[in-house]
């Protein structure tokens, strides 16, 4: 479609021109904002192989749909633009007509770094400084909504390891060579999934009830957007 290609063009030369990569040291210290410290995670944990191993599938497969859906967009369609530009990826945001979306808050928005082939820099580079900040100085919705938000697409990276992977799709991850931003989001994660305090537990043992029973996955998930404060904006 020309006039997506038109709007990743001029879309990634404005970013990507206009915009320096992060250090290691600024994407950590964004766990550290009001925002984050509400949720008191483990900050010196060194989470279990099996955790680290989903944590990466689950977010993999964390795909950008509600997120740029908000506010009753509902049917908005996002297409990223997956062949690497200067700096990163563009991408573009579509309503049901095929206009470009370009309100503050559901318009597309620059990426270092793709959520399919390295899931825990883009939570890092990308996904935090916009739950943190917004899409844009005027983006007028708030933390707690854009986490809700976050949350249902992380639903769907859950999801589909339930219904989808298997152990052999499982990447082993050396947690001991990782950044500290790295280790910190794998920390936030294990939190947030594994929740010691949860009653119902992401496991193997769990995996085939999940999958079989939407009310036990649902009760599992209500947990998560719980723990997060969201489960108050679900319809």
């Amino acid at each position: 479609m020309r006039y997506i290609t038109m709007y990743f063009i001029s879309f990634n030369f404005l970013f990507s021109s206009s915009f320096s990569i992060p250090s290691e040291k600024e994407i950590a210290s964004l766990f550290d904002t009001k925002n984050f410290a509400q949720y008191e995670f483990d900050r010196s944990k060194t989470p279990s192989a099996y955790e680290l191993s989903l944590i990466h599938f689950i977010l993999r497969n964390t795909h950008e749909n509600n997120i740029h859906q908000m506010r009753g967009e509902e049917k908005n369609k996002v297409y990223i633009k997956t062949k690497k530009d200067k700096n990163g990826y563009s991408e573009a945001v579509y309503n049901e007509n095929g206009i470009l979306v370009t309100n503050s808050y559901n318009q597309g928005s620059f990426n270092f770094h793709l959520y399919s082939t390295e899931p825990i820099k883009h939570f890092g580079y990308d996904m935090l400084p916009w739950l943190e900040w917004g899409n844009t100085r005027d983006d007028p919705t708030s933390f707690q909504e854009r986490l809700f938000h976050y949350s249902l697409d992380l639903s769907i990276g859950i999801q589909t390891y339930i219904f989808e992977g298997t152990k052999s799709d499982l990447a082993k991850i050396d947690f001991s060579n990782l950044s500290n931003s790295d280790k910190m989001i794998y920390r936030f994660f294990s939190f947030v999934l594994f929740n010691k305090n949860y009653e119902i537990k992401l496991n193997e043992k769990n995996k085939m009830r999940l999958k079989n029973e939407a009310e036990f996955y649902w009760a599992y998930f209500d947990q998560i957007q719980s723990l997060l404060k969201v489960n108050n904006l679900a319809k």
